[in-house]
């Protein structure tokens, strides 16, 4: 009862800042729309629009003009779909934005459950809760992408609500739920694409803890990840959609951040006209420090996740909050690494690292908020683990003191 009481009073902070950004457009504006000009003139000031805004609300018309997606449309089905849906109300994105931020909060309600599981061995299980949900409620980058036209805010609920339920389907009771969440999961994958690389996180996540023995776990997490490339390489909309982002062109360019030069590495000379990925995979073989020099590079922004394009205030808060999440995330990956909720989360931050690792960051640095709520719930185990620790010494202490004639 005081986990739902507190949930519902986080929940409160998250529609008071959402209520904020939506009245006050000017606070962390977003620019680059490229749709008609009338769509930004008759929508709310408050609603924001980026550059990739138009994708969804043209594909929106589309499903309801009945006239085909493009190529790009297509691996964003499931956001236009319920992008079409708000349309279908009055011509409007409003319930677009209502149902953001209603899902923002069940996804608080599932990263809270994580953390108050994950360290219900502890007497601050409470606590970790609490300040998991805080740490995801009042961050104002949240509440500006709840408030825009981007599948930014579902697909990030998405993963909050994935973390949870997986964990929730490997209980034993629950093992006939596993192929739903497996569902689940797919079904997040329509929202963006990056949602695939949740399907072979979350089966080695249950293979892991599932199987028994050592080699059964290894021979099941390499037939994971090789069943999935070779899914993915077979498909022709994910080599469609790779060839798009060019990582091997980025590759061979030492792009860091999309577009932007300030952190870009310089790599040895090569044929930008061989863009398939073999080529790059061969290319990066040869150049086996300057690439992983990059790719070193490409993850620590992602982690800081400042930008040149950010103010300095900006850049000062995305430090600051950051740079401890990060530090305490490791330490309480390292020190919970046996409980199921710390390494559903963890794989679901090194899947979405992988993919920052082998392209690039958006100059935006909306590619780390994916799972930023699961490194709030990592931080957030390490600090009750450390005070559940501290306090333990401390009686242990005590107790031997008074036996101590």
């Amino acid at each position: 009862m005081p986990l739902l009481t507190a949930w519902l009073a986080i929940c409160c902070g998250l529609l008071l800042v959402a209520i904020f950004f939506l009245t006050h457009p000017q606070v962390f504006p977003m620019h680059g729309f490229s749709g008609p000009a009338e769509w930004r003139a008759e929508t709310p000031a408050g609603i924001r629009f980026t550059g990739d805004s138009w994708r969804y609300i043209d594909g929106g018309e589309k499903i309801i003009d009945g006239r085909p997606f493009d190529k790009t449309q297509k691996s964003y089905m499931g956001y236009i779909a319920v992008t079409a849906a708000s349309l279908s109300c009055g011509h409007t994105l409003i319930p677009l934005i209502a149902l953001q931020i209603l899902m923002a909060c069940l996804a608080c309600a599932a990263i809270m459950n994580a953390a108050f599981e994950a360290n219900a061995a502890n007497r601050f299980a409470f606590h970790a809760a609490v300040a998991t949900g805080l740490l995801f409620a009042l961050n104002p980058e949240f509440a500006a992408w709840n408030t825009a036209v981007m599948t930014e805010s579902l697909y990030t609920s998405a993963v909050c609500a994935i973390a949870w339920l997986a964990v929730w389907a490997m209980e034993q009771k629950q093992a006939v739920r596993i192929p739903e969440v497996f569902a689940l999961t797919i079904l997040a994958a329509f929202i963006r694409p990056t949602g695939w690389i949740l399907l072979p996180a979350v089966a080695i996540v249950w293979a892991v803890n599932l199987l028994k023995s050592v080699w059964s776990k290894l021979v099941a997490v390499v037939c994971v990840i090789a069943i999935f490339l070779t899914m993915a390489l077979a498909g022709r909309s994910f080599n469609e959609g790779i060839q798009k982002e060019s990582p091997s062109v980025k590759l061979y360019t030492g792009e860091v951040v999309w577009q932007e030069d300030l952190w870009r590495v310089k790599m040895p000379p090569a044929d930008l006209s061989r863009t398939d990925l073999t080529s790059g995979l061969l290319y990066g073989l040869r150049h086996p420090v300057a690439s992983a020099w990059l790719v070193a590079k490409r993850l620590t922004v992602m982690f800081l996740r400042i930008r040149p394009s950010y103010s300095w205030k900006h850049n000062l808060f995305l430090l600051a909050y950051h740079v401890p999440l990060t530090i305490l995330a490791f330490i309480g990956a390292w020190l919970g690494w046996k409980n199921r909720h710390v390494r559903m989360a963890t794989a679901f931050v090194i899947a979405h690292a992988i993919v920052v690792a082998l392209t690039f960051n958006d100059n935006d640095g909306r590619f780390t908020l994916y799972f930023t709520p699961l490194l709030g719930l990592l931080a957030a185990t390490a600090v009750a683990d450390a005070i559940h620790r501290f306090k333990t010494h401390i009686t242990i202490y005590n107790i031997n003191n008074k036996e101590t004639p």
